[in-house]
């Protein structure tokens, strides 16, 4: 069977290393681009110090224009991944995005390019398999206590706040309660240090109970997004944004 092309946005940062990385050692994936503006034409196995990978970074998708098909994933930030988007969705390939912070209004025009194209999708604002599973034995929990807080806690140098991770799980509660997200309060937290934290907390009468998921490394990260990689084409004309989705239908 074929390998799935792929194309890395952000490659050279913290996470884009750790997920690239990840994506170069799966046996039926082939890295087949390297996006990163200020490292553009540097060789990224020299970067990585591996000598099978022979692979020159650029500075826009648009230079990768000669291939006919590849996921494009992007780890970036939202302004010039809604750029990389809609070229890719254009040119008929599949999307798997760890980028956060879209607009309301940018994640609908992606739902409607994604819809004409009749691509795959996966806008999934956390990779890492305790993130999912802590939501789901959060709203399990909110069947149980109708008030709770979140709180997330990231690196400096992450743009949005609160965290894409931190506003859906506020969503699954505020629908779990029939409120509204806003409702939720999400405390978030920059400090040197942190790499990604999610807490929910739940008060109930003489009693508090604490959900906790951490991230030490960004490579766990890695399965979530190659699962992806392997199946969004059959999401095809939608965006999926449960990593359950994804793993559901994995074999």
């Amino acid at each position: 069977m074929a390998k799935i092309p792929v194309v890395m946005a952000g490659i050279t940062g913290k996470t884009g290393e750790a997920v690239g990385k990840v994506i170069h050692q799966a046996s039926d994936l082939r890295l087949v681009g390297a996006i990163a503006a200020r490292h553009a034409h540097e060789h990224l196995g020299n970067r990585w110090n591996d000598e099978t990978l022979d692979l020159s970074i650029v500075s826009d998708i648009e230079e990768l224009a000669a291939l006919a098909y590849a996921v494009l994933v992007d780890f970036t930030e939202p302004e010039s991944a809604a750029h990389r988007i809609q070229w890719a969705v254009s040119h008929r390939w599949d999307i798997v995005v760890g980028t956060t912070g879209f607009s309301l209004e940018h994640r609908q025009q992606i739902e409607k390019l994604v819809n004409e194209h009749q691509v795959g999708a996966a806008l999934i604002a956390n990779f890492s398999i305790g993130a999912w599973f802590l939501e789901r034995v959060a709203v399990e929990a909110g069947r149980f206590f109708d008030v709770g807080e979140v709180i997330e806690g990231h690196h400096v140098s992450k743009r949005d706040r609160p965290s894409g991770t931190a506003k859906r799980m506020a969503s699954l509660l505020a629908e779990s309660w029939r409120r509204q997200p806003e409702d939720i309060p999400v405390h978030s937290i920059r400090l040197p240090g942190l790499v990604a934290h999610q807490t929910v907390i739940f008060g109930g009468e003489g009693q508090v109970l604490t959900f906790r998921h951490d991230v030490h490394d960004r490579s766990a990260y890695g399965n979530g997004v190659v699962q992806a990689i392997r199946k969004v084409h059959e999401f095809r004309g939608r965006v999926v944004s449960d990593l359950g989705e994804v793993l559901k239908t994995s074999s």
